[in-house]
């Protein structure tokens, strides 16, 4: 489909806007030597192994003592880890995730969160800490944390590193270790990352949880901790900070947030992250369900930098935020549902939404473009087909019917918004959404901005969420 650039008031978009949809790709698989540092581990012309050993008490122990709800608390236990080819390493273990985890089911498939020095003071592996094994269970392209991490890093913004592990797991005295299949390697947001990123690991460390409104809260630290979750220890300063921006979020007048809010916001950085987010339709986030991120205050400057965090549901894949039909043609200009404070008011400042529109052009004539994203999904499939199609623990293992599919192009995509039609087609086990394919969005995607930008139209605006907690 191409657009007439006479439709378009913008150089940039009319420049996207001339080049076609659709190009003919192949990939290639590139070895690799054993790492000798974490760079070197992060990388996705490699599919690394990973040997998991553990006691059989100890698995039995990894299941959490909660109901299927998501309020789990994964319990370490002791096991042993080789990675790509090191020597074997002492270590915690545990499940993780919500989604991934219950749509797991029975199976030994579930992901992982590795700590190399909860049994072993001061341990590292390739100077981590922590490593996290993410299953993919609700993926079936395999694919979408890599290409949505590596997007945000093309964008320079801070955000973990990837790669992909065959993964065996052996229990207690059994003679043979079983493959449970392929894994994405995921670097976790710990002192570790912030030093690298930041050159500091002192500050301030919150993973918000169902919270997207910033609110405040008061003048008592505690008050807070349940909703902003610290992850690091941090002085009375830091803790002022965010209570001291949080009734700015809240209170201020409409003038003095214009005036004051880039004191306490990159705002360029941010309207980038947002831009991101939207472009992938990434709605199991800030952007709605108020999780999955970041946030970070160092003692630089005294600003709050947003970190992206399980990007597994991105390229329309969140299965509670609509159809994968809705989602595809989420709104470019108003891509967060009702009650996100703070994003609500800054895009209404002038300059901010000037930014936000740049980054937007900016990420389709970038990490979006469909011939460099299609071209990188090609080798990546090249490479871990194989380990794809000898996976005999998940629902997704009809190689061709779920896998391959997910790398197919469309000829021609117009996508159509369906409001109040939430997505009702599953496949697999339960919770496996019938999502769209992965090359197929990135064209249809490109195709709905570009037709919001043209006929100046909203397209999908998400719908408030609230899930309860379990009891």
């Amino acid at each position: 489909m191409k657009i007439p650039c006479a439709f378009s008031s913008s150089p940039v978009l009319c420049a996207l806007l001339a080049v076609p949809l659709l190009s003919g790709m192949t990939g290639t698989d590139v070895g690799g030597e054993k790492p000798t540092t974490a760079a070197e581990l992060f990388r996705f012309d490699k599919v690394w192994d990973v040997h998991i050993r553990i006691g059989e008490d100890d698995h039995r122990s990894l299941t959490p003592q909660q109901g299927p709800g998501f309020d789990r608390d994964f319990p370490y236990v002791q096991a042993t880890v080789e990675i790509a080819g090191h020597a074997s390493l002492k270590v915690g273990l545990r499940y993780k995730g919500n989604s991934s985890y219950s749509s797991a089911g029975g199976t030994k498939k579930k992901s992982f969160k590795i700590d190399f020095n909860r049994m072993v003071e001061k341990q590292k592996f390739l100077g981590l800490t922590k490593l996290n094994l993410n299953n993919n269970i609700l993926d079936p392209s395999q694919v979408r944390e890599t290409l949505a991490y590596h997007m945000f890093s093309d964008l320079s913004l801070p955000a973990s590193r990837t790669a992909f592990a065959r993964v065996y797991l052996k229990i207690g005295d059994a003679t043979d270790e079983e493959y449970i299949g392929l894994y994405t390697m995921v670097e976790q947001v710990d002192d570790a990352f912030l030093k690298d990123r930041f050159g500091t690991k002192k500050g301030l460390l919150l993973k918000p949880e169902r919270s997207n409104s910033f609110p405040y809260l008061g003048e008592e630290w505690a008050d807070y901790q349940g909703v902003y979750v610290p992850k690091t220890e941090a002085s009375a300063s830091f803790h002022e900070r965010l209570m001291e921006f949080a009734r700015f979020v809240q209170e201020s007048d409409d003038e003095a947030f214009a005036a004051g809010i880039s004191d306490y916001v990159d705002l360029p950085e941010l309207m980038k992250f947002t831009a991101l987010h939207a472009v992938l339709s990434h709605l199991d986030s800030f952007l709605l369900r108020g999780h999955n991120y970041y946030i970070y205050l160092s003692e630089s400057d005294g600003r709050f930098r947003w970190l992206p965090w399980d990007v597994n549901s991105t390229f329309a894949g969140h299965r509670s935020a609509g159809s994968g039909m809705e989602q595809t043609d989420l709104s470019i200009s108003r891509p967060y549902a009702d009650g996100v404070r703070l994003l609500s008011r800054i895009m209404k400042i002038g300059i901010a939404r000037e930014l936000y529109a740049k980054q937007v052009e900016a990420i389709l004539l970038g990490p979006f473009k469909s011939e460099s994203i299609l071209a990188l999904m090609e080798k990546i499939r090249t490479l871990i087909g194989d380990a794809v199609s000898k996976d005999s623990t998940a629902d997704f293992q009809l190689f061709e019917e779920n896998f391959d599919r997910s790398y197919k192009r469309a000829v021609e995509i117009r996508p159509v918004a369906r409001p109040g039609i939430p997505g009702r087609g599953f496949s697999g086990r339960a919770g496996m959404q019938d999502k769209p394919r992965v090359a197929a969005f990135i064209e249809a995607r490109t195709a709905a901005i570009l037709l919001q930008m043209v006929e100046d139209r909203e397209g999908y605006v998400p719908r408030s969420f609230n899930r309860r907690r379990r009891r």
